[in-house]
C-alpha cells in the first residue's frame, strides 16, 4: 500500500529550509548556536524520509516486522536495565541492535526482486546499527553517524527519483 507522499515531502522540504537557514546564520553571524538549527533541520528531514521509506515499503507487511517488534522490546528492556544500573545492559542492547540487523538482512534475502533502493536500505541498516553498537560501547565517537546519514539521503533521493519517473511521487 502506497501512502500519500506529499506530507512527507513537505516536511522534508521544511526541514531542509530550517537546516539551510541555520547554516547560513551560523556562517554569516557570530551566533554559533545557529548551527544547531542545521542539525535539527537535517534530523527532521532524515527522520521524515525514513518514515516515508518505511511506510511505502513492503517490510511492514512481512513476518519480519513482527520479529522486529520483539527485537525492539529487547532493546527497551536493555534500556531499562541501563536506567536501573543493572548488569548486562550493554549485552542486552547489543543483542537487540544485532537482532535488528539480522532481521532486516533475512528480510532482504527473502525478497525475490531486489532493486537499488533495497540494497541502499540494507547498507543503511548495517552501517547505522553497527555505528550504534560501536558508539554505545564507546569504541567510536558520534562523528561517524554522518556515514549512515549520507546513505539514508541516497535512499531517500533514489526513492523520490524512482517514484517521480513512475509519476507516483505525489499520488
Amino acid at each position: 500500500m502506497k501512502t500519500n507522499n506529499l506530507p512527507y515531502i513537505t516536511i522534508i522540504g521544511i526541514g531542509l529550509i530550517i537546516a539551510l537557514v541555520g547554516f547560513l546564520t551560523s556562517q554569516l553571524t557570530d551566533n554559533y548556536d545557529a548551527e544547531n538549527w542545521t542539525y535539527i533541520g537535517l534530523w527532521i528531514s532524515e527522520l521524515t524520509g525514513f518514515f516515508m521509506l518505511l511506510l511505502n515499503g513492503t517490510f511492514i507487511k512481512s513476518k519480519y516486522f513482527r520479529i522486529l517488534k520483539g527485537v525492539i522490546a529487547i532493546i527497551i528492556i536493555g534500556a531499562l536495565f541501563r536506567i536501573l544500573h543493572w548488569e548486562y545492559n550493554r549485552l542486552i542492547m547489543t543483542i537487540g541492535f544485532i537482532g535488528i540487523m539480522l532481521t532486516y538482512f533475512f528480510s532482504f534475502l527473502n525478497k525475490t526482486i531486489k532493486k537499488r533502493l533495497d540494497y541502499l536500505k540494507l547498507v543503511w541498516v548495517i552501517v547505522a546499527y553497527t555505528n550504534a553498537i560501536f558508539t554505545y560501547l564507546h569504541i567510536i565517537g558520534d562523528e561517524y553517524q554522518v556515514l549512515s546519514s549520507a546513505i539514508m539521503w541516497l535512499a531517500i533521493i533514489d526513492y523520490m527519483k524512482t517514484e517521480r519517473e513512475k509519476r507516483r511521487l505525489f499520488d
